[in-house]
């Protein structure tokens, strides 16, 4: 697989849950932009397990919206 395949395939996974979790969250909302940033800048350092960036990712927008879950 392709390093390129593996943020957007990270990136799906993470919105895709997020959404499921937020339904109110538009499909195209600027969020999804920030999280596939993210993901890329975590890729571009190292981290290159797509699981391991989508579940990140997945932090990185609770964070940003302010969930707080254990």
């Amino acid at each position: 697989m392709a390093d390129p395949d593996i943020v957007e395939i990270a990136c799906a996974r993470a919105w895709s849950v997020y959404r499921l979790i937020n339904s109110d969250i538009a499909g195209n909302d600027a969020l999804r932009d920030k999280l596939k940033d993210f993901i890329r800048m975590r890729w571009e350092a190292g981290d290159n397990e797509t699981e391991f960036l989508a579940v990140e990712g997945l932090k990185y927008l609770k964070q940003l919206d302010g969930s707080r879950t254990g």
